[in-house]
């Protein structure tokens, strides 16, 4: 068996204001310090034996006090990042309605096919990530925990790809900055235990 722990990074500015942040950098927000804060909190007695991130400072910064407790090196990943927004990144959808018309047609009438301009489609994404998560399993050690802190997207396409083995049901979980999701992974069957837990941080 072996144990995910999947969380999501803390509020960032762009979070904040709504707009998309997928392949951009963007800084952890003073309300995501104080998460942080909670976050190590409520994680630091779990004995994590692996921690992977993307390149983002964001998911970095969530979880670099909790690879101290563990005395771990953080792993950084590519292929765990968000959906890239491509020209969208940093503007938010009200704005892309706007001002792009066309394009915010396209977006709701393609849904999952739809690919942002010189950016990613979700499914091009799903399939990104969970051969990443695949991987990630595969090399893993039996009986170990291993953290995840990425983005929103990214942990509804692995939970989506552990339970389905397809991107459709992206859409049914929702993933709250901060928040901690755990499965529990063996021969090939998944057991969420935790779905979505933000009760730390009230």
């Amino acid at each position: 068996m072996k144990k995910l722990i999947l969380v999501r990074h803390a509020v960032t500015d762009d979070n904040e204001l709504a707009k998309l942040s997928g392949h951009i950098d963007s800084r952890v927000s003073e309300e995501g310090k104080i998460q942080i804060e909670k976050l190590t909190d409520y994680l630091k007695s779990e004995k994590i034996d692996e921690i992977y991130t993307t390149t983002s400072s964001r998911t970095k910064d969530t979880v670099k006090y909790l690879a101290e407790i563990n005395k771990i090196d953080i792993q950084e990943s590519e292929a765990l990042k968000e959906i890239n927004f491509g020209d969208f990144e940093g503007k938010d959808f009200k704005e892309i309605q706007k001002n792009y018309p066309d394009e915010f047609n396209k977006m709701i009438n393609e849904g999952y096919e739809y690919k942002y301009p010189n950016g990613e489609s979700l499914i091009e994404c799903y399939e990104r990530v969970s051969k990443e998560i695949k991987l990630i399993l595969e090399d893993a050690q039996n009986n170990s925990t291993i953290l995840i802190c990425s983005h929103a997207g990214t942990i509804r396409n692995i939970l989506t790809c552990l339970i389905s083995d397809t991107f459709e049901y992206h859409w049914n979980f929702k993933i709250e900055n901060a928040s901690v999701s755990i499965v529990e992974v063996d021969n090939g069957f998944a057991v969420i235990d935790k779905l979505n837990d933000t009760s730390f941080l009230k």
